[in-house]
């Protein structure tokens, strides 16, 4: 009752008004290093081989980062429960790419500039694969899009149906039997993306007690914070994460998209 129907100074909105360092990129962080990720150009395609020598040696490179320099380990970006209810189907970077913009490579540098540089000089060899681009298609298994072993919870694989959920209140017949109208159709909505200003971004380093510190907009730091540290085979004593006042999210931000790897950046 001390707020309700009150005028009540936002917590934050000085800080907001003024213009203070509130999101995650306001920090100033001295001598940062800055990633760069080499997206896939191709739709469904195993890695062959990858040469990132030439990439390697442009000045202020620090190093260029593949699918073999991680274990081989799957997991789930999503981070809105736990155990996780959706697959654990993911690698940090994997050596098979499933749609374009895929993650192919991590490079770290001393400039942005040498950064943008270096993805331009990895030469890539793919083996093509058939892709799938219709959910009706998709459900036929005429192409499969997780084949492998090691990978946890998807619902159906040779089928490409990752989760199923089945739910009932009341009795659904005898409601449809008692209605006056019923109607039926079939009804489908495009991907909608929430459009906010912040983007993904985050910050890593390391602190005083050697532990890794993450500084994201995200919408669940814990989650990320175990989850990275199962990533990359931390104890989770060992990982921080800071979310500060977050620039829109909207549900956008309820899983890791980066966090992993700018802090594997870090760990190497």
């Amino acid at each position: 009752m001390k707020v309700i129907g009150k005028d009540t100074a936002r917590v934050d909105g000085r800080a907001l008004a003024t213009g203070q360092p509130v999101f995650a990129d306001d920090i100033e962080l001295k001598n940062v290093l800055h990633c760069k990720v080499l997206h896939s150009d191709v739709a469904h395609a195993r890695i062959k081989r990858i040469d990132a020598s030439a990439a390697r040696s442009i000045p202020g490179i620090v190093a260029v980062y593949t699918h073999e320099d991680f274990n081989q380990h799957y997991y789930t970006t999503a981070g809105q429960g736990y155990p996780e209810p959706g697959p654990r189907d993911y690698r940090i970077l994997d050596d098979t790419v499933r749609y374009v913009g895929d993650r192919v490579a991590l490079v770290t540098a001393e400039t942005l500039s040498a950064a943008q540089l270096a993805l331009t000089r990895i030469k890539v060899e793919y083996e093509k694969l058939p892709a799938v681009f219709d959910p009706r298609e998709a459900l036929t298994g005429q192409v499969v899009v997780h084949p492998e072993a090691g990978k946890s919870g998807i619902h159906d694989c040779k089928h490409n149906i990752a989760c199923h959920i089945a739910a009932e209140v009341g009795d659904v017949a005898a409601a449809f039997a008692d209605a006056d109208h019923v109607f039926e159709g079939e009804y489908s909505t495009p991907f909608v993306q929430q459009a906010h200003i912040e983007p993904h971004i985050c910050l890593s380093w390391r602190d005083e007690h050697n532990r890794i510190v993450i500084r994201s907009a995200t919408q669940v730091p814990f989650h990320a914070r175990r989850i990275v540290a199962e990533v990359l085979g931390l104890d989770v004593g060992q990982v921080r994460v800071i979310k500060p006042r977050v620039g829109g999210a909207f549900g956008g931000k309820q899983e890791i998209l980066n966090e992993e790897l700018v802090a594997a950046g870090t760990l190497k």
